[in-house]
C-alpha cells in the first residue's frame, strides 16, 4: 500500500499502487470537476495509456499536449495551455493533472496557478528528479530571458502521487539527473543520512522508494518551516547557484544540453570547492570522487563570464552580491554566503579542469 506523507496542507501519495489512491481522491475531491492531463510528448506515450487504463475517473479526461525538452518551459507554452483551457470551457473547478517530469510539473503547476486566478492541479512525476524536487513543495515557475525559473509562483497542489514504477520508462542519464537531487538532501541533512547515500554502488539497480519517500519528508519539513524561502528553505538550493548558471549557459549554447541534475552535479562541485576554501569544509576530497564515480565526467566547454553574469541575475541574490549556499559541515549548510566573484572564478576553473559534463547513455 502506498505511503501517504502529510504535507500540511496537502498529501504526498507514494507507493507501486498509486492508481487506486488517485482514483479514491479524484472520486472524492473531484469527481464532478473537469479532469485534463497534461503530458509531454514522451508521457502520452509512454505513461497516458497506464493512466487511462488503471484510473477509470480519468478514462474521459480531456488531453493536452506539449513537446518534452525543457525548451518548452516558456511563456509559450503556458499560452497554449491557457487557450486550449478556454477552448473546453475550462472553468474554476477544472483540475489538471500533470503526468510528466520536472518540466511538466513545473510549467502545469505555473498555467493552473493564474488560469482563472487559481485553478486546483495534481503532479504525477514520472521521473527521479521530478519525484524528489519539483513535484513537492510549492514552487512553479517557467524559464523566461534565458534563466532558469525567472517566473513563477508559490502554490500547492492538491495532491501528489509518486510510483517507481515509471523509472523503469528512463534512460539511465535521467536517472543520474534525479540522484544528484538525493545527494543534495543528504548533504544539508545529517552526517548519518549521507553515510547511508555513500554505500550506493548502482543507481541503476537501486529501489529508490525508500529515497523517495525520504528526500519527500526532508523537503516537506524544510519547507513547512519556511515556506515562502526566505532562510531555511534555501538550503534546498545548494548547489544550485552555480548549476543553474550552467544549465542556462548549457540550453543556451549546446546542441545537447545538461539535464538539470547533471548541472546541479557539477554546481555541488564549484560550491564543495569554495565551501574548502572558505568554510574549511572537510569532506571535500571524498565528495569530489563521489561525484567523479557517479558521474563519468567527460569535459565539458563553457565560458566562465557568460556564467558568472547568468549567475548575477539569480533570485537568491541580495545587494547585488551573488548569494549561494556553502557547507560547514555535512548537515550543517550556511545560507546567503556571498563568495567574491575572484572566488567564484576559481570554482568554475575548478570545474573546467576537473569535471565536465556527464558522459552517460542517452
Amino acid at each position: 500500500m502506498s505511503k501517504v506523507i502529510h504535507c500540511g496542507k496537502y498529501d504526498v501519495f507514494a507507493g507501486y499502487d498509486i492508481f487506486l489512491q488517485l482514483e479514491e481522491f479524484l472520486v472524492q475531491h473531484h469527481a464532478a470537476c473537469r479532469k485534463v492531463i497534461l503530458a509531454d510528448s514522451h508521457t502520452k506515450v509512454h505513461c497516458l495509456p497506464l493512466v487511462k487504463e488503471h484510473v477509470p475517473a480519468l478514462k474521459v479526461a480531456d488531453v493536452l499536449e506539449i513537446p518534452a525538452g525543457e525548451g518548452a518551459k516558456a511563456l509559450s507554452s503556458c499560452e497554449k495551455i491557457w487557450q486550449q483551457l478556454s477552448d473546453i470551457h475550462a472553468d474554476r473547478r477544472t483540475v489538471l493533472i500533470n503526468l510528466g517530469g520536472g518540466m511538466v510539473c513545473d510549467l502545469g503547476g505555473f498555467a493552473a496557478s493564474v488560469f482563472l486566478r487559481g485553478i486546483d492541479f495534481i503532479h504525477l512525476p514520472t521521473t527521479l528528479l521530478s519525484m524528489v524536487d519539483s513535484a513537492v513543495g510549492g514552487k512553479t515557475g517557467i524559464n523566461f530571458a534565458g534563466r532558469k525559473n525567472q517566473v513563477g509562483t508559490f502554490t500547492l497542489p492538491a495532491a501528489v502521487f509518486i510510483s517507481p514504477v515509471w523509472l523503469r520508462t528512463l534512460p539511465p542519464r535521467e536517472i543520474k539527473s534525479g540522484f544528484a537531487e538525493i545527494i543534495k538532501h543528504a548533504l544539508i541533512s545529517s552526517p548519518e543520512k549521507w553515510e547511508a547515500l555513500s554505500r550506493l554502488m548502482n543507481p541503476e539497480t537501486t529501489d529508490w522508494l525508500p529515497a523517495i519517500r525520504e528526500s519527500v519528508i526532508l523537503k516537506n519539513a524544510i519547507v513547512n518551516a519556511d515556506f515562502r524561502d526566505r532562510h531555511q528553505r534555501k538550503t534546498l538550493n545548494f548547489g544550485h547557484t552555480i548549476g543553474h548558471a550552467l544549465e542556462s549557459y548549457s540550453l543556451k549554447v549546446h546542441a545537447d544540453p545538461l539535464k538539470h541534475g547533471e548541472a546541479i552535479a557539477l554546481g555541488m562541485l564549484g560550491e564543495i570547492f569554495l565551501s574548502e576554501q572558505l568554510l574549511h569544509f572537510p569532506a571535500a576530497s571524498v565528495l569530489y570522487s563521489f561525484l567523479s564515480k557517479h558521474f563519468g565526467y567527460a569535459g565539458i566547454e563553457f565560458d566562465k563570464r557568460e556564467v558568472l553574469e547568468n549567475m548575477r541575475c539569480d533570485k537568491k541574490n541580495t545587494d547585488s552580491k551573488i548569494s549561494m549556499v556553502l557547507l560547514k559541515d555535512i548537515g550543517q549548510p550556511l545560507v546567503d554566503q556571498q563568495p567574491d566573484e575572484g572566488h567564484i572564478l576559481q570554482a568554475l576553473d575548478f570545474i573546467l579542469e576537473h569535471a565536465g559534463k556527464p558522459a552517460l547513455q542517452s
